[in-house]
């Protein structure tokens, strides 16, 4: 399962099923993750495969859905994953300094276009 991975910009956590194209599989790589994405699948009634698997960078928890339930297990999926996610800048004094030099570039671009107009 060497593959099970979200690629370089890490933006999903699904592909089709290798063998069977009737199912997608959704793979986690944390087991907090996958336990609430399974609770909420049995929450739902949703059919579900589940399994556990090794690759490279640890343990990989593999549910195989069916693509008929595609489009609320991918709402469960977003669901799960802003649940779990971390901050872009965790630290607050950083958050605050990219926001102050955001502003200061809009208020110094906007003073440059008045000055050489």
């Amino acid at each position: 399962m060497d593959n099970m991975d979200e690629g370089v910009l890490k933006l999903t956590n699904h592909k089709d099923h290798p063998t069977n194209k009737a199912y997608k599989i959704f793979f986690f790589h944390t087991k907090k993750q996958a336990d609430y994405f399974k609770q909420i699948l049995e929450t739902k009634n949703i059919f579900f495969e589940f399994a556990e698997d090794e690759n490279k960078r640890g343990p990989v928890y593999l549910f195989g859905i069916r693509k008929t339930d595609n489009a609320i297990v991918q709402e469960i999926n977003y669901i799960t994953i802003g649940k779990f996610r971390e901050p872009f800048i965790p630290q607050k004094w950083a958050q605050y300094l990219v926001i102050i030099l955001g502003i200061g570039i809009v208020v110094f671009s906007i003073i440059s276009y008045f000055k050489n107009n």
